[in-house]
């Protein structure tokens, strides 16, 4: 063999370093750009959402490694370079630097994008607003929220009881759909994914077995409260969800948050109300249903 062969054969760790750098960058941003217009989580796992076959879990997984395999090639990298890199930046030292604008620029750069993520500063604060958008997009009715976090983590028995639904006629009900239901001990998302579906067509499917408990003349305390409604999802409802899921007047509901300085606008989310005012939304739901509750 001779030596042009030798050393065309030769492993090149510098191609290889620059080809993998470029291959896990690529990853990663393909990644990225999916986690951006990903539904929330609570949205994703109810749903069983995919794209390309893959769930929010499998992206998040694939970008997470593949951030670490682009630190470990950009490490190597630099690793390879040690030698004509500290003697670059020896000579500029002895020299001076004379690029020192375009460091001042780069710095202003970056600090303008960290800052903008951070404090929601226009014009870049608008991609985590459209990301927020396209989230809620997903969202196409009611049924896409789950009733509670994780509720397909819950077994079909655990759930049933849960929500109230009558257990019996509900599985007579999954089984007339062609749903099959080994064990009633298994999570929804077991369920769904045996048969093809998700969490979400299922409770669908049972929500009729469910009984509605008509509360007369509750009177709420702060303990109460937390007890009815938390892990329901209170913080991405509106006001007016709110107060129309729990027949509560909404007029009353705004003037009492009014009395405590608080103003509401259109659209807006009880956690969008209560971080104005630092507060939980669980805290603002407790000053419309609590009679003189000082948060």
């Amino acid at each position: 063999m001779t030596g042009d062969q030798m050393a065309e054969k030769r492993f090149h760790k510098k191609g290889f370093t620059s080809f993998l750098t470029a291959f896990s960058f690529l990853i990663m941003s393909i990644t990225g750009i999916i986690l951006y217009i990903v539904p929330q989580g609570r949205i994703a796992y109810w749903t069983d959402w995919k794209i390309l076959g893959l769930t929010k879990t499998d992206w998040g997984n694939i970008h997470l490694v593949s951030v670490f395999l682009f630190l470990g090639a950009a490490i190597y990298h630099i690793y390879l370079n040690w030698k004509a890199l500290m003697n670059y930046l020896i000579d500029r030292v002895k020299k001076g630097i004379n690029m020192k604008s375009e460091l001042t620029i780069a710095v202003i750069v970056t600090l303008f994008f960290t800052l903008s993520g951070l404090y929601l500063i226009p014009p870049l604060g608008y991609l985590v607003d459209l990301n927020k958008y396209i989230k809620k997009s997903w969202v196409k009715s009611k049924e896409y929220e789950p009733p509670f976090g994780h509720a397909e983590e819950l077994s079909l028995k655990v759930f049933a009881k849960k929500m109230k639904i009558d257990l019996n006629p509900a599985m007579e009900e999954l089984k007339g759909k062609g749903i099959v239901v080994e064990n009633e001990m298994d999570s929804l998302q077991k369920i769904a994914r045996r048969n093809k579906t998700n969490a979400m067509n299922l409770y669908v499917i049972m929500k009729k077995f469910e009984h509605k408990e008509i509360e007369t003349g509750i009177v709420y305390t702060p303990e109460l409260v937390e007890e009815k409604f938390a892990g329901t999802g209170v913080g991405r409802k509106t006001l007016t969800q709110v107060c129309e899921e729990n027949n509560i007047d909404l007029n009353l509901a705004k003037k009492k948050l009014s009395e405590k300085g608080i103003s509401t606008k259109e659209g807006e989310t009880m956690k969008e109300i209560a971080s104005r005012y630092d507060k939980l939304p669980m805290d603002i739901l407790k000053i419309i249903l609590v009679e003189n509750y000082k948060p």
